[in-house]
């Protein structure tokens, strides 16, 4: 690895109205160089990110490129200058082929002016062979290859397109344990090339294989930058928590059987793998994992939303069938609520819809509207939650992010079920709001429901949470008992 530096961060804020991102940070990239960047959810890494990329053009400080001074106007421009993002949600076509994918935006063309479907093939073929992926069919749809594949193909797309520097935010979420160390491989072959490479993870362990430096952020600002080999992931973590942390991990849990009113076997998908987890009658547990974890995919498969392939779910004693539907987790005693209100919510329509959109199959005509019943209903789990304002006339549009967030529980009263499923339940939420949700799901485990919290945020499990299970990659990796845990060990379990 060179120690010339090619692109340099000084002194960078930025500010959205009375949130101060990033705060006086400094940063820099060598040629051939993997540097990691982490710290928590809001610590700045993004924002860092995106100013790198041209993606945000509004900031203070001073942006140098091969030492000189640049102010990027767009990610084309970024691109231009040898500047390439690889974003976590990819932007690749599925029904292009391959070589369709990597040339995208920018065809070979002949003498005649006709796209040059040969030479564009040849050449993918060779550069894919030069990256050790010579087993891709570069004339098939990328969409028959795995999201590994599909983001070799995007890595590989911006080196075409003249990128030296490559940002890869959370590149491994989505991947399998081999897609990752095929991953791990092309980031080393890149390395050899002097590519450059800025590489965001929650998982230390990869950082602590791919980086050679490791800068860490919080609050919005640079803590420390360490060579890899010079430290730990227990020094990392102690510096992305802002304290020392106990290099003693808790024993697993041992417990015995309560009455179970949520039992999960061996769950298997193609993102999670061999799940077993039990919510026992008025407890809450927490289901922790960093983003890509399959903890959220994991709450849709309990509620029928994600495709299982083998495994059980079974609550209060009683098996679900295989392939079995919302509908069906409904009736037999399962309630969700996801990460997202507004995939969840309806925003245009009244507070006591909403309330009632899951229940409307019992009370008979699905299509007739039947607003006095729906109203009596309704207005009760408005009052309860403590929905404000509580018209429950009103548009959920209209509500506040933590509002929303009682609608979403709320609708699951009129007919409560045995177990709620609660995914990032005070996601964007300010602290008073974050504590009557939180209130709510307390409430729910003294009256004798179970309650499953799914989050990456490890306060809310902590703040929550009778036992903690923790995923990585699909797993389940620990079982805690939540006494005398905090962030530093949740975070060692990744």
């Amino acid at each position: 690895m060179s120690t010339s530096t090619i692109l340099e961060l000084r002194g960078i804020s930025k500010r959205f109205e009375n949130i101060q991102a990033l705060q006086d940070v400094s940063f820099n990239l060598r040629e051939g160089e993997t540097h990691a960047l982490v710290g928590e959810n809001g610590a700045g890494k993004s924002t860092l990110m995106r100013i790198l990329a041209g993606i945000y053009t509004e900031y203070d400080g001073e942006y140098l490129l091969d030492n000189q001074p640049l102010h990027l106007r767009s990610p084309r421009e970024a691109l231009s200058r040898g500047i390439g993002m690889i974003h976590q949600e990819l932007s690749v076509m599925p029904e292009l082929t391959v070589a369709e994918n990597l040339f995208l935006g920018r065809q070979l063309t002949n003498r005649l002016g006709a796209v040059d479907w040969g030479r564009m093939n040849r050449i993918a073929a060779e550069e894919l062979r030069k990256l050790g992926f010579a087993d891709i069919d570069v004339k098939a749809p990328l969409g028959n290859y795995s999201l590994g594949t599909q983001q070799v193909v995007e890595v590989l797309r911006a080196i075409l397109s003249g990128a030296r520097v490559l940002i890869m935010d959370e590149p491994t979420t989505a991947l399998s344990p081999p897609e990752v160390e095929r991953l791990i491989q092309l980031i080393d072959t890149l390395r050899q090339s002097k590519r450059s490479i800025i590489y965001i993870s929650h998982f230390l362990e990869e950082i602590m294989r791919v980086a050679d430096r490791i800068t860490v952020l919080r609050d919005g600002q640079r803590v420390d930058t360490l060579e890899r080999r010079e430290t730990s992931i227990t020094h990392i973590i102690s510096l992305i928590l802002g304290r020392e942390v106990n290099a003693t991990l808790p024993a697993a849990l041992s417990r015995a059987d309560g009455q179970t009113l949520l039992s999960v076997s061996n769950l298997t998908a193609d993102v999670f793998r061999e799940v077993n987890l039990t919510v026992e009658q008025g407890e809450v547990v927490g289901l922790y994992g960093a983003i890509g974890a399959g903890h959220f995919d994991l709450a849709r498969a309990l509620f029928g939303l994600y495709r299982i392939d083998s495994g059980m779910v079974a609550v209060a004693g009683q098996n679900f069938p295989a392939n079995f539907s919302a509908a069906y987790a409904i009736r037999h005693g399962l309630a969700y609520a996801t990460e997202s209100r507004r995939q969840s919510l309806f925003m245009t329509e009244p507070i006591y819809r909403n309330v009632m959109m899951p229940h409307l199959h019992r009370l008979g005509r699905l299509l007739a509207p039947q607003p006095r019943t729906e109203l009596e209903l309704a207005a009760p789990q408005i009052t309860l939650t403590g929905v404000h304002p509580n018209d429950p006339l009103n548009p959920v549009g209209q509500l506040s992010g933590g509002n929303q967030q009682k609608v979403a529980i709320a609708r699951w009263l009129p007919f409560p079920p045995k177990v709620f499923i609660m995914a990032e339940p005070t996601r964007g939420m300010d602290v008073g709001a974050k504590n009557e949700v939180l209130s709510i799901l307390r409430d729910f485990r003294n009256q004798g429901y179970g309650v499953l919290v799914v989050s990456s945020e490890p306060e809310t499990v902590l703040s929550v949470s009778d036992r903690i299970v923790v995923m990585s990659r699909g797993r389940v990796v620990s079982e805690l008992l939540n006494q005398n845990i905090d962030k530093d060990v949740l975070m060692r379990l990744l």
